[in-house]
């Protein structure tokens, strides 16, 4: 739900220059992978070098379920969970209108 909420946000805002910062905390498998600087799970039997690739979760136990549903390829690539997070701008009527609070977007 929180997910759909931020895409939708995300969608009315990329035309936006000013307005509210909203913050989405997200977690994703990052892999040691050889040859690879970056390395992330993108489903349970392949990844990528790619992080937008990389499958993103709402929650850390989210997270943790896919982990555990690892094929052992990947299971061999040392996953670690890590958070992240990501900002948009909303407008200042659509951050009223959702009762959200945050920093002053930058233009």
């Amino acid at each position: 739900m929180r997910t759909m909420l931020f895409i939708a946000l995300s969608l009315l805002a990329s035309h936006s220059l000013a307005g509210v910062e909203v913050r989405q905390t997200y977690w994703y498998v990052e892999l040691s992978c050889e040859g690879n600087s970056q390395c992330f799970a993108a489903s349970n039997g392949s990844y990528t070098s790619n992080k937008s690739s990389a499958r993103q979760f709402e929650d850390q136990g989210k997270a943790q379920r896919f982990v555990d549903s690892f094929t052992s390829s990947i299971r061999d690539k040392s996953p670690r969970i890590v958070q992240g997070v990501d900002s948009k701008c909303v407008s200042d009527d659509e951050a009223r209108r959702l009762n959200l609070s945050g920093n002053r977007c930058q233009p």
